[in-house]
């Protein structure tokens, strides 16, 4: 596909896939709330109302019915998407094992490596001026990588608009690198903003109408891991593997920090909590649109350090060393604000009242 014939194809693609979704949503949205559905409001969540849980299930939905219909079907990816986004279903309404979780989102990655061909070969130049092969550990890498961006995309949606907007960041920096040939990814940004149009802090929502729910981030999350892993392996790669560490930044920096207090606590990794940044700015007295706005805008800024880097030659391993610094110095701010329970000068709040109305 030409540059120029897929200028043509965006003009109605990418608005055919928004307006797929929201039509889907606000069909799937009343049978939530009739067979209950729904994300119950509790001290940890930002939301004070029931809230249906059918973002994935509709992104999903609209996503594989354009892809049909438009001929650019993958089946190891509609395998792959189904077996996340059906344990996800259940985890909404059951809340599953991390261990279930787990197995069904390493069965969607070995679909993705043996079916869909897509596996990691190397690290790039990693950490000196050669390429670091994986040989025999690529397929537990590539499965590992896998579960990591999965699990950091699920952990981070907490928030209204937060993960679609990290989603649509992230997708939209990937074609930069891909000569406009991957409608699929096109679609999905289409899809996403789509589902957006209910769930962020537009003027016009003074709240989410819609969650993606465990369904949907996982679901998300296998995505962004198809991509990054499909953009930065093979023989030609279209990025550095670490560029796409750099446009994954914020959910990757804000889950480690988390883990890391988790196990010093001697929490489960992946129990939930009120930890995250996006709490932080709540407690702080900002708006879930003012936090929403400055999450965006960190996520944005991670994401063209990565593009910069990738467009100017950057050796990787300087890439790797600036990203593992940048971590340690996010680490030690979060600690120091959760230790003094200030942020930008503000006193953080009690817990407690964590919900907010106001935009």
């Amino acid at each position: 596909m030409s540059d120029a014939t897929l200028t043509l194809d965006l003009v109605w693609l990418v608005p055919l896939a928004v307006l797929a979704t929201w039509a889907v949503a606000l069909l799937l949205m009343p049978l939530a709330r009739r067979f209950g559905w729904l994300d119950q409001p509790a001290a940890r969540k930002v939301h004070e109302q029931p809230t249906p849980l059918i973002g994935g299930t509709a992104i999903f939905i609209a996503f594989f019915a354009l892809s049909y219909a438009l001929d650019l079907l993958s089946l190891p990816l509609l395998l792959g998407s189904a077996i996340v986004l059906s344990v996800g279903v259940l985890d909404d309404r059951w809340e599953l094992s991390a261990a279930t979780r787990f197995l069904a989102q390493a069965l969607a990655s070995l679909v993705m490596i043996y079916w869909g061909g897509i596996e990691l070969h190397d690290f790039g130049r990693l950490a000196w001026d050669g390429v670091l092969s994986l040989g025999p550990l690529s397929v537990p890498i590539t499965v590992f990588s896998a579960l990591g961006v999965i699990n950091a995309f699920n952990m981070i949606d907490g928030m209204d608009g937060v993960s679609g907007s990290i989603f649509v960041i992230a997708a939209l920096a990937l074609t930069l690198f891909l000569s406009g040939s991957d409608g699929l990814l096109w679609l999905s940004i289409g899809c996403v903003f789509g589902f957006l149009l209910l769930n962020a802090r537009w003027p016009w929502n003074t709240r989410a109408k819609t969650f993606l729910g465990d369904s949907g981030s996982m679901l998300l999350g296998f995505w962004l891991a198809w991509a990054f892993i499909a953009a930065g392996s093979g023989p030609e790669p279209a990025i550095a593997p670490m560029t796409a560490v750099w446009i994954f930044a914020l959910p990757l920096l804000d889950t480690t920090r988390l883990m890391v207090v988790r196990w010093r606590r001697g929490k489960s990794a992946f129990s939930a909590d009120q930890n995250h940044l996006h709490h932080a700015l709540l407690l702080a007295g900002f708006s879930v649109r003012q936090s929403w706005c400055f999450l965006m805008l960190l996520s944005v800024a991670f994401a063209s350090v990565g593009i910069a880097f990738e467009l100017t030659g950057t050796p990787e391993y300087i890439r790797f060393y600036l990203f593992i610094g940048t971590g340690l110095v996010y680490l030690k701010l979060m600690q120091g604000v959760w230790s003094q329970r200030r942020l930008f000068g503000r006193s953080l709040g009690e817990a407690v009242g964590l919900h907010r109305s106001s935009n």
